[in-house]
């Protein structure tokens, strides 16, 4: 592993780590549902395995002067693994506090039930981003099957000398020289788009930062189509000549609008804000360790706009394709690096609780379907259980009280709703999560 004997948080990990209040943690959660029991000692030693591989994972964070943040590799600060039997009526493990000063980021929590065992890998946001985490877990799944015996190819190591280009994603010295030129004009848009009074998704009062999370936090709403839905949904993308991201933005954004006008909730003339996240890994010897490497870019439409589907379609096409050519996913990355010119000047940033968005909206790509070991259907499978279900859960802010994660879950498209309890009711959130059914449904029949 290499040394880490003071390796800087980049602007976006710096931004996380402030991001995380006791009234909104800034954790990511994966959870897999298996059927079936997990062995502990073989579980114990994949889990080793995969996260000694990870530098960040085994990491404290230090303050140095001038508010300046550093990752430290100590002795015995590894990643834990918490094992309990389900709670009746429980929805969740008992979280332990994630304080990146004190310890890991990290935490494995194993849930046993009579039938069914579910892992619930629970990572602090400054640590890495949500692609990673899937990578690393699809490492222990493999590293699992194999202390059991299983005949499957491992995961290449990751290029660690990689970790200090991860705020740079592995640019050549010629693209550091462009790039910037680009994110300056990312920047300028941005800041047009961010002098604007974004609308809330639900209109709320003023959050106090420091009180704990809701009861049961996090609350989801989750829904999994069918293998011909799923096809389906991809044929009308390719109908339509769009990725399938595009299209589910759109359909989310159409969503949103017909969702707050069936509540009688806002005008016609609010500027509805949909965060999108974009992958900035880039091709480089070798693979990426966990860490950020993604981007935050922004996607405004008036909410009298969002009952155009065929526009909204057009709209998100030409966005997409625009922050791809321009690099406007690295906006972001350079309006934070800016900021912490000053000191302090992140944090607050990160604290201001403002609506900065009002709703986001992540993709995760194709989610274990590259684990080399039997499937069941499109399900993995280890000596003793099958992975029934996945749900991977993004963190929602103060003012941004919902987010949806969309992926290829196991061959069929899934998502899972993180909303905001104290603003949002449950049954306004599977109402929500109902309208993105209905619109992709649509799209579906080509209306």
């Amino acid at each position: 592993m290499e040394s880490m004997k003071s390796l800087p948080l980049t602007p976006m990990e710096s931004y996380f780590f402030h991001d995380d209040v006791p009234a909104y943690p800034c954790w990511q959660i994966l959870r897999v549902n298996w059927r079936g029991k997990l062995q502990g000692e073989a579980l114990g030693k994949a889990w080793e395995g995969a996260t000694v591989r990870q530098p960040l994972w085994n990491a404290v964070v230090r303050r140095g002067a001038m508010a300046t943040l550093h990752w430290e590799l100590r002795e015995g600060i590894v990643p834990k693994v918490i094992w309990s039997s389900r709670e009746p009526g429980r929805e969740w493990p008992e979280w332990q506090p994630l304080d990146l000063e004190r310890g890991s980021g990290v935490r494995l929590y194993v849930v046993e039930g009579p039938e069914m065992t579910d892992t619930v890998l629970c990572v602090h946001h400054a640590v890495c981003d949500g692609l990673a985490l899937i990578d690393v877990m699809e490492d222990v799944i493999i590293r699992y099957a194999r202390e059991l015996g299983v005949d499957a190819p491992p995961k290449p190591d990751p290029t660690l000398p990689a970790l200090r280009e991860r705020g740079r994603f592995g640019a050549a010295w010629w693209e550091r020289i462009w790039l910037p030129v680009l994110q300056v004009a990312g920047m300028a848009a941005e800041a047009r788009l961010l002098r604007r009074t974004v609308a809330p998704l639900v209109p709320q009062g003023p959050v106090s930062l420091g009180a704990a999370p809701p009861p049961g936090w996090p609350t989801v709403v989750s829904r999994q189509w069918s293998d011909g839905e799923t096809a389906a949904i991809r044929n009308a993308a390719k109908a339509a000549k769009v990725t399938l991201q595009e299209l589910l933005m759109r359909d989310f954004q159409a969503a949103i609008g017909t969702w707050r006008l069936a509540h009688g909730i806002g005008q016609r003339e609010d500027w509805i804000r949909l965060g999108v996240s974009v992958n900035l890994r880039r091709r480089i010897r070798g693979t990426w360790p966990a860490a950020n490497l993604f981007g935050i870019t922004v996607i405004d439409r008036q909410a009298g706009g969002l009952g155009n589907r065929e526009r909204l379609l057009r709209r998100a096409h030409e966005d997409m394709s625009l922050i791809e050519g321009w690099k406007f996913g690295y906006a972001f990355w350079m309006i934070l690096r800016l900021r912490r010119w000053w000191p302090g000047g992140i944090r607050a940033y990160a604290r201001r609780p403002v609506v900065r968005m009002t709703a986001v909206m992540a993709f995760m790509g194709k989610v274990f379907m590259r684990v080399p070991v039997k499937r069941e259907r499109s399900h993995p499978v280890v000596p003793g259980a099958v992975a029934e279900d996945l749900q991977g859960i993004a963190p929602v802010r103060a003012g941004t009280c919902a987010c949806v994660d969309f992926g290829i879950s196991m061959g069929n498209l899934a998502a899972v709703l993180n909303y905001d309890s104290r603003v949002v009711t449950p049954g306004q959130a599977a109402g929500l999560m109902d309208e993105i059914s209905r619109q992709l449904a649509r799209s579906i029949a080509g209306s």
